[in-house]
């Protein structure tokens, strides 16, 4: 969608509609909307018709500049909520635009509405739950909703310092959200047409001149030098493949970061076959590898001043007469020996090797993503993802980007205690805890926490917002882009040079 901003008032838009918050006992609005729309807004809110219900939205016609627009007002608290007040306004608002088939408004500003010119984060929320809340998928509907393209948003303000901001980030947050629904579209596609390689073949379309995709598929390199990510995929018709993409944004300097997403494109527990009710959706088993490519893209396509390798191990896990057993010992890339005894713990073996791999570049950081305990779910619930690392420093940095967000992350341990539980009595490891059904979470963060030779790293769970099957009031449901613009900030916010 098209994101402008303009210094005038909304008697002068020339858009379908016009948002313009309001609360009780405002200051007059004339000098922002132009004295026709005040006086029927003074109207509206005076008659029984109108109510400061927050967040409820009252539309009305009007003939403005010889066209009759809707107008909608908002209530909003008399003070500056958080971000994510305005950000879940914004998403309810995409709904109803969708709903009444309007393509574009205009909104007068927060920051104008607040008199706040120092913080011009407000509308920008709004935008972001806007942006969330237009997204659909209906690829595979016989009968698909009637056409509907939302075209332009358009910010009112008399503040030069807002216009100036966005003016010079809107390019910008269009491509974010370019990268969340590509990430969204790929996880919400059917596991029969999201297999290993179609998951690197829409990859293999970002490649330019400052990303490189290298795809290693080769069974027998991949039997040698990916051995956990092999033995998990060559149960499936789909063979496994190795992604590894490099995008080098600040050229004059060596130093990156490390993302690795599990790409398990299809999950049905292997020998340790999942019940129904279980395996349904989990063609969304490849979240994390879908979220790094998405936040990669974000990088390449705002031409963040950063250099990333991202590692996405993709496979199948499925039964099959080649598949991996309860039992088998597997030897993975750092040499450290498995014991098998759940084939629905496959996710950490994957990103085992992938971690290991991450470390031999000498990264300032690795961050993984991924969909790897059902556990994480019955702590935090659906949107909420688990936070485990082994510096402080970076738990707090990725947490106040997840509250200025609103993508909510909370910090889990990563106890020594229960380090023996991953220890196996005929191997190096074990993929499952002895204690059965304790800290699922906190086990599979300390066997991947094996392979990092204590790298700088985090790990996030996102078991549970990934893929939601209760409405949340910004991400909806199904697919959410959940992490794509906190990782994505997070990086930017330490770790980019400019």
């Amino acid at each position: 969608m098209k994101i402008s901003c303009r210094k005038k008032i909304a008697l002068n838009s020339k858009k379908d509609a016009i948002l313009i918050p309001v609360y009780r006992n405002m200051r007059p609005l004339k000098p922002l909307t132009g004295k026709k729309i005040e006086d029927e807004i003074n109207t509206v809110v005076a008659s029984d018709y109108f109510s400061y219900e927050e967040k409820e939205f009252t539309g009305f016609f009007m003939e403005i500049g010889g066209k009759l627009r809707k107008v909608y007002l908002v209530t909003v608290p008399k003070d500056p909520a958080d971000y994510r007040y305005y950000t879940e306004l914004g998403a309810s608002f995409a709904a109803l635009l969708r709903k009444e088939r309007i393509s574009s408004f205009s909104i007068l500003s927060f920051e104008d509405i607040y008199l706040e010119k120092k913080d011009t984060n407000f509308t920008k929320s709004f935008l972001d739950g806007f942006a969330f809340g237009l997204y659909s998928f209906d690829r595979f509907k016989s009968i698909q909703e009637k056409n509907y393209q939302f075209e332009e948003a358009e910010v009112i303000t008399a503040f030069t310092r807002l216009k100036r901001f966005v003016d010079e980030n809107a390019e910008d947050w269009n491509s974010v959200f370019e990268s969340i629904y590509l990430t969204k579209d790929l996880i919400n596609t059917p596991p029969a047409d999201m297999t290993p390689q179609i998951f690197v073949d829409k990859a293999m379309e970002l490649a330019s001149d400052k990303l490189k995709i290298t795809v290693i598929d080769d069974m027998a390199v991949l039997e040698k030098d990916f051995p956990l990510v092999y033995a998990v995929g060559k149960g499936s018709t789909n063979p496994p493949k190795f992604l590894k993409l490099e995008y080098k944004g600040a050229p004059d300097t060596e130093q990156h970061v490390a993302l690795v997403g599990k790409g398990v494109t299809f999950d049905s527990g292997g020998t340790n076959l999942k019940p129904s009710g279980s395996i349904e959706d989990m063609k969304c088993d490849m979240s994390g590898g879908a979220t790094v490519l998405g936040v990669t893209k974000i990088a390449h396509d705002t031409s963040m001043a950063i250099n990333i390798i991202t590692y996405i191990p993709l496979v199948e896990n499925i039964i099959g007469s080649c598949a991996y057993k309860p039992g088998d010992i597997l030897t993975s890339k750092q040499g450290k020996t498995i014991e098998i005894l759940n084939t629905d713990a496959e996710g950490r073996l994957i990103l085992a090797d992938a971690l290991y791999e991450a470390t031999k570049t000498d990264p300032e950081v690795i961050v993984d993503v991924a969909t790897l305990t059902g556990a994480c779910v019955v702590a935090l619930g659906s949107f909420c993802a688990g936070l485990f690392s082994n510096r402080k420093f970076l738990a707090k940095n990725i947490s106040d980007v997840s509250g200025a967000l609103g993508e909510d992350i909370w910090e889990l341990p990563l106890l020594e205690a229960y380090q023996e539980r991953v220890k196996s009595d005929v191997a190096d490891l074990r993929n499952i805890s002895k204690q059965k059904g304790e800290a699922g979470s906190t086990v599979a963060g300390l066997f991947l926490q094996e392979f990092v030779d204590n790298w700088p790293w985090i790990h996030l769970d996102i078991a549970g917002p990934a893929f939601l099957h209760e409405a949340h009031p910004v991400f909806g449901k199904h697919a959410s882009g959940f992490g794509v613009r906190l990782i994505a900030d997070f990086l930017k916010a330490n770790y980019a040079t400019k």
